[in-house]
């Protein structure tokens, strides 16, 4: 099995350019992977779903009479501007832009460190009268694709279109705009592209879907090969390895795709197509799902669906990789939020400088962590085939909720739950999966636009919460901290949480007695949900 042989073939095929959500390049690669997966002679299943597409048609931008290399970002409008630059540098806070005067400009903005945030400096700047948004990577030579939405929330409801052009520059060229800037200088900026919200995407699945299961995605933005040409070439080579023995599925609008300019515009394909299993009571039938995504980098990172599934890799690859809960950026996150147990084998981190850029290529992977990572995913796919889901440690579903529910033992409800679930065992994984599915949810740790994290994969997220309102009542008694950081700390209350709003205002009043009552309420309601889950573990035979 030459990896690495196969990855750099599949590079080249596909080429450098974007390969978007509902293209015809992405059904054309599907389609490549389908023949491929037949000519291993394994059983096949395409699956289709309606998506957003989005392409750049054309883009120039000029200052003076010097064209200067940009790429659209994704969900940018067609418009053509020409106007005076004003760079507003790393903005971001709405106070921030306060003051400043956009109307009629094209603002040049300094790409946000946590660059997948940009979103909101472009909201901003459109607030204050920008005509256009022109981004600065913080690197050289690279453009960069991030796409764009100008949304207040990162819900799965529709949203709205970006309403001016935006586009971005590579560091050497974004300086060149700012001394425009500075010296008070028009630019023009011409985009052109098409966007159609009845595209169709696809997932192909191949092979043993009992398992285990090999993933990737194959859409990807410029040349993409950490992100994800690679990952699919692994795939490739472990159909060719394990043939039969082992499930292969493929997922297109990864990147992009949900409909309707949706802020959650991201894993869609694996979201429609996990969403479709379960609707058909399909879902349970598949094996442990191993995603490969983002890798090249030099830190092996491993994000599992459970804290089950977490305390069982580490049990078998011991204590030199880093170990999270899923991210919301892979597709596994589609199957942890059914339930299913699911890990993202990635270097995240480590890629970020080339991430969605022209210079994601072969030359800037590392090859022997690559094949490290490929061997752990082989040792953890062997174990899966001995044990099945005995690899999984069940204890841990309910010792991580004994632990929450310890930290509030001075609550009646909470220690009578601890006293309860010392009578509960989980016998089998259809148990394990209803507690992971109805217990673990993404929370964002702030309020959007003020704190700037990516939501968190808690288990049991409701205990959670009851731990963060416990720490606003404790902190409200202790005087010495100041309103300045009881507002800060309201901040890192979970924005999901519509009740918890209303906190903020309660420390504004120095309500120490309502916000107490509510506290004791709240945890009183929380603990009974999480009750409820293991009453139905134990009543009933899932």
């Amino acid at each position: 099995m030459k990896i690495r042989e196969i990855a750099e073939k599949l590079f080249l095929e596909l080429g450098q350019q974007d390969i978007v959500a509902g293209s015809r390049e992405e059904r054309e690669s599907l389609e490549k992977i389908r023949g491929i997966f037949e000519e291993l002679q394994l059983p096949v299943e395409t699956y289709s779903f309606q998506c957003s597409s989005w392409r750049e048609k054309h883009v120039s931008l000029h200052l003076h009479d010097h064209e200067l290399k940009a790429v659209a970002m994704p969900n940018s409008p067609s418009g053509s501007v020409e106007a005076k630059a004003v760079y507003v540098g790393e903005r971001i806070l709405r106070e921030e832009f306060r003051g400043l005067d956009l109307s009629g400009k094209i603002a040049v903005v300094k790409m946000y460190r946590k660059i997948d945030e940009i979103s909101w400096q472009y909201l901003r700047a459109v607030e204050r009268g920008a005509e256009a948004v022109i981004f600065v990577d913080p690197y050289p030579d690279r453009r960069r694709r991030i796409v764009i939405v100008p949304s207040v929330d990162y819900t799965f409801s529709v949203g709205s279109p970006p309403p001016v052009p935006v586009a971005s520059v590579s560091l050497l060229d974004g300086l060149k705009l700012v001394q425009a800037a500075n010296r008070g200088e028009k630019i023009s900026l011409e985009i052109e592209t098409d966007a159609d919200n009845s595209a169709t995407t696809g997932v192909v699945a191949a092979g043993n879907l009992e398992g285990p299961i090999f993933t990737a995605h194959i859409d990807k933005w410029l040349s993409g090969f950490t992100d994800n040409v690679l990952g699919l070439g692994i795939v490739l080579a472990l159909a060719e390895k394990y043939r039969e023995n082992a499930g292969f599925i493929v997922f297109g609008s990864e990147e992009y795709g949900a409909p309707g300019y949706s802020p959650w515009y991201w894993i869609w394909g694996s979201r429609s197509f996990v969403s479709r299993l379960d609707e058909r009571d399909r879902l349970s039938e598949l094996g442990l799902i191993i995603n490969f995504d983002t890798l090249g980098g030099q830190n092996i990172s491993l994000s599992a669906s459970g804290v089950d599934l977490l305390s069982g890799l580490r049990k078998i690859l011991g204590d030199s990789y880093r170990y999270t809960p899923d991210q919301v950026i892979f597709d596994s996150f589609s199957f942890t939020m059914h339930g299913h147990p699911a890990l993202t084998i990635h270097t995240f981190e480590d890629t970020l400088p080339i991430y969605h850029t022209d210079k994601d290529v072969p030359g800037n992977a590392d090859w022997q962590k690559i094949e490290e990572a490929v061997q752990l995913a082989e040792i953890i796919a062997t174990h899966y085939m001995k044990n099945k889901c005995k690899m999984l440690e069940y204890t841990v579903l309910i010792d991580k909720v004994k632990e929450k529910a310890m930290k509030l033992k001075d609550i009646k409800e909470a220690s009578e739950l601890i006293d309860f679930l010392k009578k509960i065992k989980i016998e089998n994984e259809k148990q394990a999966h209803y507690i992971r599915r109805e217990l673990t949810r993404p929370i964002f740790a702030g309020t959007y636009g003020e704190v700037f994290e990516d939501p968190v994969v808690s288990y049991p997220y409701l205990l959670e919460a009851i731990e963060d309102l416990l720490s606003l009542t404790q902190s409200q008694m202790d005087n010495t901290k100041g309103e300045s950081k009881l507002k800060a700390l309201v901040k890192t209350v979970p924005g999901w949480e519509t009740k918890i709003y209303d906190l903020r205002i309660l420390v504004d009043k120095n309500a120490g007695e309502e916000l107490r009552y509510l506290t004791r309420q709240l945890a009183t309601v929380y603990l009974a949900e999480t009750r409820k889950v293991f009453e139905k573990v134990a009543s009933v035979a899932l």
